[in-house]
């Protein structure tokens, strides 16, 4: 048997799966694959270790980021390992013994010394072995020795090359382009200001998007059109909440659509088409630095690590409190150092990275209002009035939604369903609480974006409800849509006539024995 799909119940299974996406697009990261390192210019006459002993430990370096650090930050001449720190801000030079120090804790390798075992408690002939104690000769012979050499070849084999060059390929063109108009918006009417201009992307984009809309409205009215019907169907079989009646008003419904020619997946074809676009939008808005200004996946990954890299390390030690996109990192470029980037060591090409950043410094847009910064991410350690902007994102999304629904037409739904009026009351919440735990998740900016393209949303609304308003309808509506399916409430056999066989013979009254017989109720008074 068909069965109907409330488009009402469908736009909420579309609203959680962009939920869901949003969700996972801001908190879920890929899990980290091991990438294998191969040394090369290997020389068995300068190497002390194997090329296959080097390749271990290129590889175990390399994909632990903790250990990585450490390996540079050792080459810097800070022995990360022991936490002797000392100042940033000159190099001390190679320390290879910090090198030797930080492969062994990491890459569990154990180098033969050369220095002889020190007793500090008493005093050992030369020659001698205190009693005891197993020769050094006997513990090293089978250990690897370490060459700086080692150490240069693990270094260059861990470097990665920035690819400055973006490589796009269909969806990420649609991005760039669609991007490209974002930022042309933000330079022209935003003047230069990141806020102003995704404010009037909005705008835009809920324009360009009226065609779908449009079509929305049209499908509500056909279906409101049919609501006299389809309560007519409902009142038939009004009280009658078992599974077979239920389903049996499900079927009539389903006919009358098909006899009327409407689709009620019709209004869900534009929310569909919308869901994609949406993405593309978020992620455009998110990650400026590749969408706006055309960088690079492998120069934002650059400049990401380049800010959180320990100075030690040579990076600048700083915290993204938002991973996901590049909105938050943009918002300080402009303001912060990053010359550093020249000599950092992760990198082979660092000084062409730096030579873009200073390219994209002087095309990055405002992100403030007045003093306040919405490229960063609202906390309740620091940034304290951005917390207004998931608050804003709550009380803007319940309101919306309330008033949006009186612009809407709302399908027929069985008040006596279990759980109807509650699952109703759930989405009301549901959807303002998510949004409002997504917008502490991300840049202010974007907490503003939705906020003001929910407004948007809900004046476009209520003009189309203005220009194309649903019908009304009076009683005598009802009543002609009844009487035309010939709607009566099938009558219920009262419990004495239920027990009675149809086949009996029918009694005679005692006081006319004798007249003919008469008609006699269906049932015994």
């Amino acid at each position: 048997m068909k069965k109907i799909f409330n488009s009402k119940f469908f736009s909420i299974i579309v609203l959680l799966v962009v939920a869901c996406a949003l969700l996972t697009s801001c908190i879920g990261a890929p899990q980290q694959q091991t990438i294998q390192k191969s040394v090369t210019n290997y020389d068995g006459s300068k190497n002390s270790l194997k090329q296959e002993e080097l390749n271990a430990i290129a590889t175990t370096i390399y994909n632990n980021k903790e250990a990585k650090e450490a390996f540079f930050a050792a080459y810097r001449g800070y022995d990360v390992v022991d936490g002797q720190y000392s100042d940033f801000s000159q190099d001390l030079g190679v320390n290879y013994d910090y090198v030797k120090k930080v492969i062994s804790k990491y890459a569990g390798v154990n180098f033969a010394t050369e220095a002889p075992v020190v007793t500090p408690d008493e005093e050992v002939p030369e020659g001698e072995t205190p009693e005891g104690e197993t020769p050094e000769e006997e513990i090293t012979e089978n250990l690897p020795k370490f060459a700086q050499a080692d150490a240069d070849l693990v270094l260059l084999s861990i470097q990665d090359t920035v690819e400055l060059k973006q490589q796009r390929d269909l969806l990420g063109n649609i991005r760039f382009y669609i991007g490209t108009a974002l930022n042309w918006i933000t330079k022209t009417v935003g003047f230069g200001n990141y806020i102003i201009g995704i404010c009037v992307f909005a705008i835009v984009v809920e324009l360009c998007m009226m065609p779908l809309t449009i079509k929305q409205q049209k499908n509500s009215i056909k279906q409101a059109m049919l609501r006299p019907k389809e309560m007519a169907i409902r009142n038939r079989y009004k009280g009658r909440n078992d599974q077979a009646t239920q389903q049996k008003v499900a079927q009539e419904i389903q006919d009358l659509y098909q006899r009327e020619n409407f689709n009620p997946m019709g209004g869900c074809l534009p929310m569909l088409i919308q869901l994609p676009i949406i993405m593309i939008l978020y992620n455009i808005v998110v990650d400026p630095i590749q969408n706006v200004l055309g960088g690079s996946a492998s120069f934002v990954n650059a400049i990401k690590t380049f800010f959180t890299t320990s100075q030690a390390a040579g990076g600048l030690g700083l915290t993204l409190k938002s991973t996901n996109g590049s909105i938050e990192l943009l918002s300080q470029l402009k303001n912060i150092d990053f010359s550093g980037m020249q000599n950092f060591a992760f990198f082979s090409n660092g000084e062409e990275v730096y030579e873009q950043i200073l390219t994209f410094q002087g095309n990055i847009p405002s992100f403030n209002i007045g003093s306040l910064n919405f490229g960063f991410t609202p906390s309740f350690k620091e940034n304290y009035l951005l917390l207004l902007v998931p608050v804003l994102t709550f009380v803007v999304y319940f309101f919306s939604m309330k008033i949006s629904k009186k612009f809407m037409y709302q399908p027929t739904q069985n008040e006596n369903a279990p759980g109807a009026g509650c699952s109703t009351k759930m989405m009301e919440y549901s959807m303002p609480l998510m949004s409002t735990y997504f917008a502490f998740l991300v840049p202010g900016a974007v907490g503003i974006y939705w906020i003001f393209r929910s407004l948007i949303m809900t004046l476009k609304q209520f003009i189309m409800s203005k220009i194309m308003p649903l019908p009304q309808f009076t009683e005598e509506d009802f009543k002609a849509a009844e009487r035309e399916l010939g709607s009566k409430k099938p009558q219920r056999k009262r419990k004495s006539e239920a027990n009675l066989d149809p086949n009996r013979e029918r009694p005679r009254s005692l006081h006319h024995i004798d007249d003919d017989d008469e008609e006699y109720p269906t049932f015994i008074q």
